[in-house]
């Protein structure tokens, strides 16, 4: 039985399998097995996996979303542990190696996360991205957001998945987050600050659909809070945590030039809570300022 099983779902993902395939099947820790979801591709999918042999196992499947294709891979893995990565990005080869070292000296943790490096298109390093933890992993995933980050970079135990289910098909954008959120309730997340997965950003990955943004983030919020295992003193803050999402939101139009949603969802984040206005430094005032008059809430 292999110890880890990959999941790499793809969609028309063709021109970048090779560098994610490749930088999995390089990894220093070699007990794992390596599933590939084609999400009902057109493109050339298919024969770029079948390059590889027996070294991974290729599931086609209807087109159902990249959600659906995860909770396909997680039903036809084998593996003690679970790790996930997109078909564009990729893996450092110490990745896997380090993560299973760093849960066998840590057996209080199921699930353990990494830093990971932003690239271009090309691979090139853009920056890295660490996170800032403050708090136990259910309340800075309550109040903080996805403060995990790539999916590419979590290692988690499969049994987790028998706990608390499949990943919400129905959230577009945010299942990720959500399906955090639900394992923190059975599990801390342990981080090394070590970046050992590459985010690649391309112009198909960069957009993001705001509306749909919105109501996803909140409905995994509501969720959340509705979780039987939450603490009445997280609780206490759920105004709180739908003011700060309602910020990001804000932010998430106003880069989308929709400047009448970014403003009405800054309103409503100072109205539930008047500690949110600091956040509008972030924020390009007199661009604002300008296109208030004649674009209302």
């Amino acid at each position: 039985m292999p110890e880890v099983s990959v999941i790499i779902p793809s969609y028309n993902s063709a021109k970048f399998l090779t560098d994610a395939v490749g930088s999995v099947l390089s990894q220093s820790f070699q007990g794992f097995e390596l599933l590939v979801i084609d999400d009902g591709s057109t493109d050339e999918t298919g024969e770029v996996i079948k390059r590889y042999g027996r070294r991974v196992t290729y599931i086609l499947q209807s087109n159902a979303g990249v959600a659906a294709a995860r909770n396909r891979g997680i039903k036809g893995s084998r593996g003690r542990y679970v790790a996930f990565l997109d078909a564009d990005d990729t893996w450092h080869p110490g990745k896997l190696e380090a993560q299973i070292r760093a849960l066998r000296e840590n057996p209080g943790y199921r699930a353990c996360y990494t830093a990971f490096t932003v690239v271009d298109a090309n691979l090139t390093p853009v920056k890295v991205t660490r996170s800032n933890r403050q708090a136990g992993s259910i309340e800075d995933l309550l109040l903080r957001g996805n403060v995990i980050g790539s999916i590419c970079s979590v290692l988690c135990e499969r049994s987790l998945f028998e706990t608390v289910g499949d990943f919400d098909r129905s959230l577009s954008q945010c299942a990720d987050w959500d399906m955090w959120v639900r394992m923190s309730a059975f599990t801390e997340f342990l981080y090394l600050d070590v970046p050992l997965v590459t985010y690649r950003q391309h112009a198909a990955n960069m957009s993001r659909n705001a509306p749909l943004l919105e109501r996803d983030s909140l409905r995994v919020l509501r969720k959340g809070f509705d979780m039987p295992h939450v603490e009445n003193r997280l609780r206490s803050r759920r105004r709180q945590a739908f003011a700060r999402n309602y910020m990001v939101l804000a932010g998430t139009y106003f880069h989308a030039r929709r400047y009448g949603d970014s403003v009405a969802c800054a309103a409503r984040a100072i109205a539930m809570d008047p500690w949110q206005f600091g956040r509008l430094t972030g924020f390009p005032f007199r661009a604002l300022g300008r296109l208030m008059p004649s674009d209302p809430a």
